[in-house]
């Protein structure tokens, strides 16, 4: 019974191909190297890939062939079972028809295909320029057959054909590499999970809908956006974040489709599903991205439209200049080498290649960018901006304390076990306000917000209940306002946040309250004040953590000559703290309007600014920097401001974007300079009659080559740094 194939499945005959590890079995060389390159993982990530990959081998082993009979029927050194042939040249060059005309259709038509249609569309592309000059080689070979006597160029054809494809594929490849990583990175696989409710069963990830409660199980990967209702788990979330260490989620906590259980299993809740969860949005943003050329892109495209007339005309006249000077043969050669070393292969992935793998690089670090400019505009900055809390900062849910003026009044506000539930308290048989009313009340009025303090306090409820607030508003800057349905059945205004939320509210702060405000800021710590009807009836004090990462930075930056500078609305003693632990100015006291106004100022004496922030109070100055990022923790509107959306926790990945920035612009430049420096020398030599067609083709591969490998130093970067997980 006969072997067969491992790439194939054909038998494999009397001399079977080994692997190089002996593991399979081919029928030829060529099955081999395509086994092998699948086995390595190479990226054949799509159907085009593979045409190209099998157009490539069949076409080189096919040109091999070409050329080995050309110089064996004509060279006086030929083997000797073409001796006959030789001393009948027609019938040679017929032979050498016969074997070459599989190789010109299989490799000649899908340029002549791309060439006609740009044609119809009045383009001249790279294909049109390539097209162009193979089909001369041909044609006159096709005269040369029908009037059995002139120059035979028909392995020369095939030998450009074979090399230009292969030159294709390598860029084919070297993109395909680059999206695979950013698929892998969106892609959830199907899998089927356990339904609990509404009803029981097993069901795909697409059969999931809002509202559902799944269980997943660990090592799964969770499949919606949703709120955890059992289980305590590690979950990573590297795939979003670019955090290596895995995150612990609790009942209550929100995780997020394309994450992993680590240890589950945890019963979930879906809130977002389909094109609703982050996920999704990640992958719209992404394609944006990657849809989008930048303006430098823009510019080099006209370039190419302008230089492929250019190339036509001065081919034409090198023809004949030669002509006249040298002959048919000579005018061919010397015109086709003007064509094809000034194709301008390289020139067309200079910067789409580069800017593909700068962004897959920074999504690898849990970092999304809206398009390529704002890459290549982050790289300009000399003027950092940051927000302080939830930028640089971050709010541990056990700092929270809660001081209670003692003498506010609780006439009006009493409650019973029934009435209770109006601010899901648990202690209802007293009509004091205590930590946990307050508690509770400042968790319903921040359950619209999105700010980390809001977060903070949410997180000290075991249960949210937002029933009796109406009308929330958030001011930026400030707080949150509202109208509270008291018990007795009265409409109270209430608020919560900074000075700005008292004022506005015109209430009166008891001295008592006063005191423990002013000394939690001395101390550095974040301080709200509670706010019912006329008067203050609380302060909640917050201790901010500064992110990992935030001080490394600060001196990253200003190491690469940037200048980076914090604005928050905090006042005293928090901003000077900071002032010290970074090493930078810090503006305290500022209002979202004048964060905006700031970010023009430092425009108009000339900055290019980049800020960073995460709440709505950044939102303005966000979108009137020159390249603006926000965290995805933060405000929604202040990510659909931004450029860019920062997944990974940590500060210091605004440095590592920064540098990736910087690499990815230089790697450009000097894709950019190879490109036009090469195109200058070699168009030089070719028209100079010093470039064989065939040789020209190289370099013209040889080029797109080094571009490309340029382009995937990236790739060679030091990652975000991370910690290990925990044992």
């Amino acid at each position: 019974m006969p072997d067969y194939c491992d790439h194939c499945g054909l038998p494999v005959g009397s001399e079977p191909v080994s692997s190089s590890a002996a593991t399979a079995t081919y029928c030829c060389y060529g099955c081999r190297m395509l086994g092998e390159t699948e086995a390595r993982g190479y990226a054949i990530v799509d159907e085009r890939q593979h045409h190209l990959l099998v157009r490539v081998f069949a076409g080189l082993l096919m040109a091999a062939f070409v050329m080995v009979l050309s110089l064996a029927v004509s060279s006086e050194y030929g083997f000797a079972a073409f001796r006959e042939l030789q001393h009948d040249v027609g019938t040679a060059h017929w032979v050498l028809l016969l074997v070459a005309v599989p190789a010109l259709l299989l490799l000649g038509l899908p340029v002549a295909r791309s060439a006609i249609a740009d044609l119809r569309h009045q383009r001249l592309s790279l294909h049109v320029l390539f097209a162009l000059g193979t089909s001369s080689a041909v044609s006159v070979s096709a005269v040369s057959y029908v009037r059995g006597t002139g120059p035979v160029y028909i392995e020369t054809a095939v030998t450009l054909l074979a090399i230009y494809t292969l030159g294709r594929y390598l860029t084919a490849r070297a993109k395909g590499r680059t999206t695979a990583v950013l698929r892998h990175l969106l892609d959830v696989p199907e899998a089927t999970y356990e339904r609990l409710r509404p009803s029981r069963g097993h069901v795909d990830v697409g059969m999931i809908e809002q509202g559902d409660v799944v269980r997943v199980a660990a090592g799964d990967i969770v499949p919606v956006d949703g709120v955890i209702e059992e289980g305590s788990v590690y979950v990573d979330e590297s795939s979003l974040t670019g955090e290596a260490k895995p995150a612990v989620r609790e009942p209550g906590d929100e995780v997020y489709a394309g994450t992993s259980v680590v240890d589950g299993p945890i019963v979930l809740r879906a809130v977002a599903v389909g094109e609703d969860r982050r996920l999704a949005r990640i992958e719209q943003m992404m394609h944006r991205a990657l849809a989008s050329p930048p303006r430098l892109q823009r510019l080099t495209d006209r370039i190419m439209r302008t230089l492929i007339p250019g190339v036509i005309v001065l081919a034409l006249a090198t023809f004949a200049g030669w002509y006249a000077a040298a002959g048919f043969e000579k005018a061919l050669y010397t015109a086709l080498s003007v064509v094809l070393i000034t194709c301008p292969c390289a020139l067309g992935i200079a910067i789409p290649l580069s800017l593909v793998v700068g962004l897959g690089e920074a999504s690898r670090d849990g970092i999304l960018i809206r398009d390529g400019d704002a890459l290549l505009d982050l790289a300009q900055a000399d003027t950092f901006v940051f927000d302080k809390t939830g930028t640089l900062t971050a709010l541990d849910a056990p700092s929270v304390d809660v001081f209670v003026d003692p003498s506010a009044p609780a006439s009006g506000w009493e409650v019973d076990a029934r009435q209770a539930r109006h601010l899901n308290a648990t202690v209802a048989d007293t009509a004091e306000w205590t930590e946990e009313r307050v508690l509770h009340l400042a968790a319903a009025l921040e359950a619209t917000s999105r700010h980390p303090i809001g977060h903070a306090i949410q997180e000290q409820v075991a249960q949210v209940s937002s029933d009796a607030i109406t009308e929330a508003e958030t001011i930026p800057g400030a707080g949150v306002i509202g109208t509270w349905t008291a018990p007795g059945g009265a409409s109270i205004r209430v608020g919560i946040g900074n000075d700005r939320i008292v004022e506005r509210l015109s209430a009166r702060m008891p001295t008592p309250l006063q005191t423990r405000r002013n000394r939690a800021r001395s101390e550095g710590r974040t301080a709200v004040t509670v706010v019912v009807g006329d008067r203050a009836v609380a302060v909640i004090t917050l201790t901010e953590r500064m992110r990992d990462g935030a001080r490394e930075a600060m001196n990253r930056l200003r190491e690469k000559g940037v200048r980076p500078l914090v604005m928050t609305g905090d006042r005293g003693g928090a901003a000077e703290r900071l002032q010290k632990m970074l090493g930078v100015p810090v503006q305290a006291g500022v209002t979202p309007e004048e964060k905006a106004d700031r970010v023009r100022q430092l425009q108009a004496e000339g900055a290019v600014v980049a800020m960073v922030g995460d709440g709505i109070n950044d939102a303005a100055a966000i979108a009137k920097a020159d390249v603006g990022m926000a965290r995805t923790d933060g405000a929604g509107v202040s990510i659909d401001a931004a450029d860019i959306a920062l997944y990974h926790p940590d500060a210091d990945v605004v440095a590592d974007l920064f540098m990736l920035a910087r690499e990815t612009r230089r790697i450009i430049h000097q894709n950019l300079w190879w490109t036009f420096g090469y195109n200058a020398v070699g168009l030089g030599m070719a028209v100079a009659g010093l470039l064989h067609p065939i040789a020209a083709v190289v370099v013209m591969a040889g080029s797109s080559g080094l571009v490309t490998w340029n382009a995937f130093r990236l790739k060679r970067r030091s990652p975000t740094s991370t910690q290990t997980p925990d044992a």
